[in-house]
């Protein structure tokens, strides 16, 4: 397969973009896997008894999106570190709450990447980074004219939605039910634009990566303070006057603001996605003979038939 590295990346999303027609989608390989595997667990295994539903779900809900979409290109973006040490360094309880990944599903993301090799689907992953850390390296070089869907059931990639070039397709119940967040869906849903909601996640936190956020600062409070002023730094700000006006007339959240300003600081620094990551690319030519044999070998020659014919159709 050729690989890419980030010196060269951009040539080759331009190259991607201008071949082919339609939507470029982009999934976030580890959301999805994790949600197959939950939903079929050991119901599929491979010859030698090895589970395999992770992989089969996968397949199967791509070839759902490629019939559903029609892209002109599909990316797959994998984490390569899920808890980066950039980001532990900031701060050590960065998803230091997460369970260890259950039994079966760590190997399956191995055979995917060499079943993905064989179809000649893209690739990519930021070395000591994770997906969403791809996925905003991958986007960033996006020209006006382009049209990337990203897919995901992670609320940090929100900060990535730019009309009309990136929207987000979030899993609500597999890729069967998405909420699609543009600019107006993101500001309906959560009240900020999207260029803003990263720190509107830092002031409200985020149990799912362990990021506890402001005390006292639920979602209602967050979303009054990014409404009322342009940036964290102004909040702080006017945190450290006697604003007669706005939240921050309270003289309770002024202490609990100030209070938490190294966090603050830290985290403008941790929970942004990190689009100059260096991104690692790759694709080529598929091999219909070898993925036969592995398919038939691993007991997914039903998903990967699906997926080569949504593909073919998508290509009609």
């Amino acid at each position: 397969m050729a690989h890419v590295d980030g010196g060269t990346c951009v040539g080759r999303l331009q190259q991607m973009t201008s071949s082919g027609r339609g939507t470029k989608i982009i999934l976030d390989v580890s959301s999805l896997m994790y949600r197959a595997f939950f939903a079929l667990g050991e119901s599929f295994t491979t010859q030698n008894g090895e589970p395999i539903g992770a992989v089969h779900g996968y397949l199967d809900m791509v070839a759902r999106l490629v019939r559903q979409r029609e892209p002109g290109e599909v990316v797959h973006a994998y984490d390569h570190d899920w808890r980066p040490v950039a980001r532990t360094e900031i701060y050590p309880g960065y998803k230091a709450n997460r369970a260890a990944d259950p039994e079966g599903l760590p190997g399956q993301f191995k055979v995917l990447r060499t079943v993905l090799d064989l179809t000649g689907m893209t690739q990519v992953q930021t070395r000591g980074w994770e997906a969403e850390d791809a996925i905003g390296a991958f986007c960033a070089d996006a020209r006006p004219d382009d049209r990337l869907e990203i897919v995901s059931g992670d609320r940090d990639l929100i900060q990535l939605v730019r009309d009309p070039v990136i929207k987000l397709l979030f899993t609500v119940r597999g890729v069967s039910d998405l909420y699609e967040f543009d600019e107006a869906g993101v500001l309906a849903k959560y009240g900020v634009p999207a260029s803003r909601y990263s720190e509107f996640a830092i002031l409200r936190g985020d149990p799912s990566d362990g990021l506890p956020g402001v005390s006292g600062v639920g979602a209602k409070t967050a979303l009054a303070l990014v409404q009322a002023y342009g940036s964290i730094e102004e909040m702080l700000e006017a945190a450290a006057g006697t604003p007669e006006t706005g939240p921050l007339a309270r003289l309770a959240l002024r202490s609990k603001l100030l209070e938490a300003t190294g966090y603050l600081y830290d985290m403008e620094r941790l929970v942004p996605v990190n689009i100059d990551a260096p991104l690692d690319l790759w694709g080529g030519d598929r091999d219909d003979e070898a993925l036969k044999t592995l398919s038939d070998e691993l007991g997914i020659r039903g998903p990967v038939q699906r997926l080569l014919a949504a593909l073919e159709h998508a290509r009609s």
